[in-house]
């Protein structure tokens, strides 16, 4: 690839993170799945996923730092996150031994099946949800699902709405699972050498159009109808994630 390719491909990357943190700071998640929706048409996917390690890092430590409710969190939620955190592990094995096709396609699936729901308004909670056995059984789910795709939205979004937490609470809960999935990661790829140093510096560079993105996100907010919003964020992943399957089987 030549030089002009390389530069247009760069700028082509830093939009791509700066689109990722409008979407956050409008609607506080959609991160990693914005950008690794966007970054698939360019990257493997197994390489995408490293990009975003260290801004999923630092953009989840500031949204848990940013409340008052970490205690009352950690209460009602500890056997989700204790499971879910220590079966990011065995889905980052996965991750190393499955193909990156595999992993985009599994990717776009889990996409399209969570935009549907959400644009049906379809609502799906569980019965004693507090439970070790309920909460236990969701996060080895989720956090294998995390540790393969880097995407958290199943089966988490039915805790979520099981939980029915305030928005300042949810997104604070948000934050701490989604800092402690991404660092888990961020240790395993580099302990198993999938990202290196220009990898690392690279994903250091990302944070800055991404926390760009983010600030212009939180003002938007202000102006924008969020649910409008989210309905067009659902649709886009909805179409993309069509594609990808697309692409990638016929």
């Amino acid at each position: 690839m030549e030089f002009a390719e390389l530069n247009h491909l760069f700028f082509i990357t830093l939009f791509i993170f700066f689109i990722g943190g409008l979407v956050k700071g409008i609607i506080g998640v959609g991160l990693p799945a914005v950008i690794l929706t966007l970054l698939s048409f360019f990257y493997d996917i197994k390489d995408s996923i490293s990009f975003i390690l260290i801004p999923m890092i630092l953009t989840n430590l500031y949204q848990l730092l940013d409340g008052k409710h970490l205690q009352s969190i950690y209460n009602q939620t500890k056997f989700f996150l204790i499971s879910s955190i220590i079966f990011v592990v065995p889905g980052f094995f996965i991750l190393r031994a499955a193909s990156s096709k595999i992993i985009l396609l599994i990717i776009a699936g889990l996409l399209i099946t969570n935009s549907s729901l959400v644009l049906l308004k379809k609502i799906i909670t569980f019965k004693n949800y507090n439970s070790f056995t309920v909460q236990s059984a969701i996060g080895v789910i989720n956090g294998t699902i995390a540790g393969m795709t880097s995407i958290y939205v199943m089966p988490f979004i039915f805790l979520i709405q099981s939980l029915q937490f305030k928005k300042e609470k949810l997104i604070q809960f948000m934050g701490l699972t989604f800092f402690f999935y991404s660092f888990c990661l961020f240790i395993l790829f580099y302990s198993y050498s999938m990202i290196d140093n220009q990898g690392l510096l690279f994903s250091i560079i990302a944070c800055m159009p991404i926390f760009l993105g983010v600030q212009t996100g939180k003002y938007l907010r202000k102006i924008l109808s969020e649910n409008t919003f989210k309905n067009l964020f659902n649709y886009m992943l909805l179409i993309s994630g069509s594609i990808i399957i697309i692409k990638n089987i016929f």
